[in-house]
């Protein structure tokens, strides 16, 4: 699958954010998919997370992660979630199987030189949804989109 354009949509997110090392984005995804097993929360889809790219720190970022519930909940006693009814990106460029470059940020920068190249401009953040499949995950990389010329 080449590069294509997108939406991003997700009802009850559960949502837990950290400043971390760019390569420890496993630890959190892993804590994040037990969650629901110690909370007796059902998990509806797959967890995924963002990275917003602002500063020039390339040892650490702003991870945002998202966990996808089957229904609304009060988080009165937990303070390190909040909860979120939506979230929906109308339109991002996307590359499945990101894990086939050499790591997010060069599939990141490859989506960057198509949008240059098609005069794209994007989002300083982008969302890695990691997809389970046969005991391997798949990695789906959106970037969502400012502007496209038409």
């Amino acid at each position: 699958m080449g590069i294509e354009v997108r939406s991003l949509i997700f009802d009850n997110l559960l949502i837990y954010e950290t400043r971390q090392r760019k390569q420890n984005w496993l630890e959190t995804y892993f804590w994040m998919e037990d969650f629901t097993l110690t909370h007796g929360i059902y998990k509806n889809g797959p967890v995924f997370f963002s990275v917003s790219e602002e500063s020039s720190d390339d040892a650490s970022a702003h991870f945002t992660y998202y966990l996808p519930i089957n229904e609304p909940v009060q988080l009165t006693d937990e303070t390190h979630f909040r909860f979120q009814r939506k979230l929906h990106i109308k339109k991002a460029l996307v590359l499945r199987q990101a894990d086939e470059e050499l790591d997010f940020q060069t599939a990141y920068k490859k989506l960057k030189d198509y949008a240059v190249n098609h005069q794209i401009l994007l989002e300083n953040t982008y969302y890695c949804v990691l997809l389970e499949v046969y005991d391997d995950y798949l990695i789906d990389l959106y970037v969502p989109i400012k502007k496209m010329e038409e």
